[in-house]
């Protein structure tokens, strides 16, 4: 199983409320693949990607039982 966690202002592309998205696990899947699952690539957002708290590449592969969590870029000066 793999989890997708979409945080602050990415939480509306999930498919539910929480921005949680449960996805089973495919050999070879990668961050890409996971993100599809959700709406992600509609948002005018810039994020960043970590699984299970290391950054991580769209093209990277998953493993099972991994957590992808999605997080907006923040800026200020």
């Amino acid at each position: 199983m793999i989890t997708v966690k979409l945080l602050a202002v990415l939480k509306e592309f999930a498919p539910n409320d929480d921005g949680r998205v449960e996805l089973p696990y495919a050999q070879g899947m990668t961050v890409a693949d996971a993100l599809n699952a959700t709406d992600i690539k509609s948002a005018k957002v810039k994020y960043s990607l970590m699984v299970n708290n290391m950054r991580k590449k769209p093209e990277d592969t998953l493993e099972d039982g991994d957590t992808v969590i999605v997080m907006p870029l923040l800026a200020g000066g």
